[in-house]
């Protein structure tokens, strides 16, 4: 499966876009939906540049393309669109290894649907503090996907 518009926008919502090249505060220079430059593209864009929405745009199918990836090879079980655009998005947050991991994979591809919806609500920490972002990023994912995959059946 590939990610949809409509996941698209979600996760450039969720992310937030940031139209100019700046420093992350680790040091990388960033820009886009937290796109972070290569050797090869420090060479174009230095920081303040303005990025125009279709280098975002290009950069985020590009980003994406990892967590497209991982969704495709850990899941086993047949998803609805919107449910594989929500687990693209969460995937897209959290890092391919953690999900590989979770106990929301494990419940999803045991076909526990409702469990694995419940699943996301434990990924809302960031250096172990509870993030009100992620919170309501994580309850939108797992309306959306629970909703998604209720009504396949």
């Amino acid at each position: 499966m590939n990610l949809s518009e409509e996941g698209l926008m979600f996760l450039k919502q969720k992310e937030g876009t940031i139209y100019y090249i700046y420093d992350d505060g680790a040091g990388f220079l960033t820009g886009g939906v937290g796109h972070k430059l290569s050797p090869e593209e420090k060479e174009r864009w230095m920081k303040g540049n303005f990025v125009p929405q279709c280098q975002v745009d290009i950069w985020l199918r590009k980003d994406v393309e990892f967590a497209v990836e991982c969704v495709n090879n850990w899941v086993v079980v047949s998803l609805t669109q919107t449910g594989f655009d929500m687990l693209v998005s969460f995937v897209y947050n959290v890092g391919c290894e953690a999900f590989k991991k979770s106990t929301l994979l494990r419940r999803l591809n045991r076909g526990e649907i409702v469990e694995a919806s419940e699943e996301f609500k434990r990924w809302v920490f960031s250096n172990k503090k509870r993030m009100a972002g992620l919170v309501t990023r994580r309850a939108e994912e797992a309306k959306k996907f629970l909703e998604a995959e209720k009504a396949k059946s």
